[in-house]
């Protein structure tokens, strides 16, 4: 998955340079609340991107992100002892966004978003294995413009679903992160 997303990367900054169209490199922050799910709690989440178009209304974008999932209590039976602390270890991810949005940048720019993920699943307790398990996710986003259309505010959120034990099960994390996405104009074309 790592291999493709640089092949990826590579199409998009040619895409980018060829249409004179600006590449978003994105710093996020935000919160990761796990949905249906009691052996980790929500905690906060940080990310980078790399976004340009494809065609269209069509743009890619690849999205790295870092979950710091939080710790739970959880009730035992041994006197003495009402509760066991259970780490919420971490969660990474690298995967490729395609998201449908006006192709030039706007002074609100709404975007909605599909996605798939490589994933990396350590929780914080030594009983427990470290999972790789890839992801789907979707969402809405919006780009607010703070400077010449260039430097924008961005807000975005998503459910990301990881299916395990041969489909018959899923970890699903709802997040939510604001971020700053800076378009590097790329001109190519003689005036």
């Amino acid at each position: 998955m790592k291999i493709l997303g640089m092949f990826v990367l590579a199409g998009l900054l040619a895409t980018a340079a060829r249409a004179d169209y600006p590449l978003g490199v994105g710093l996020h922050g935000g919160y990761d609340m796990p949905v249906i799910q009691e052996d980790v709690g929500a905690g906060p989440v940080f990310g980078v991107s790399v976004r340009g178009n494809i065609v269209g209304p069509l743009h890619g974008q690849l999205v790295f992100r870092s979950t710091s999932q939080g710790d739970v209590e959880e009730d035992i039976d041994f006197p003495g002892e009402p509760t066991l602390t259970i780490p919420g270890g971490t969660l990474t991810g690298f995967g490729l966004n395609v998201l449908l949005a006006a192709k030039e940048p706007q002074s609100f720019w709404p975007y909605f978003h599909l996605g798939l993920s490589s994933n990396s699943l350590s929780p914080g307790a030594d009983y427990k294995k470290d999972e790789s398990l890839t992801g789907m996710s979707g969402g809405v986003g919006a780009g607010i413009n703070l400077y010449q259309k260039q430097i924008y505010l961005d807000i975005m959120t998503s459910l990301l679903v990881m299916p395990f034990h041969d489909d018959n099960a899923s970890r699903k994390n709802w997040q939510t992160m604001l971020g700053v996405q800076y378009f590097v104009p790329i001109k190519t074309k003689k005036n």
